[in-house]
């Protein structure tokens, strides 16, 4: 009986103990709740498409036009530039982000050199 006794001691700390071992590698888990506040803050305006008279916009990754609603927001107009909305019964102009096109003055000419042979 003795030898059961040490032996009934090492196994019972390890079943009542026992934890999930987690990979130390692996990233954090995202926070879903802080990722959805974000998102519905600030909509995205990727780009404006104009045809004719009629304009288009993509917002949140959709394309709408104005009078559609997309993610709680009111597309009240599209204009060249960017887009009016209403969200929470609060106006709001969201514009298109213009790169500024930088240009470098173009290198010389290239020297030529005459070697006299023909």
């Amino acid at each position: 009986m003795k030898p059961f006794l040490p032996m009934t001691l090492l196994i019972v700390p390890l079943a009542g103990g026992a934890q999930t071992l987690r990979d130390p590698t692996r990233p954090p888990l995202p926070v879903a709740a802080h990722r959805d506040t974000v998102r519905d803050s600030v909509p995205r305006l990727s780009g404006i498409f104009t045809s004719g008279e009629r304009r288009a916009a993509i917002v949140n990754g959709r394309l709408v036009h104005a009078g559609d609603s997309v993610d709680q927001l009111a597309i009240e107009a599209v204009l060249a530039d960017g887009i009016r909305y209403r969200q929470a019964g609060v106006a709001h102009a969201l514009y298109v982000k213009r790169a500024n096109p930088t240009f470098k003055k173009p290198a010389a000419a290239p020297i030529r050199v005459v070697s006299g042979v023909p």
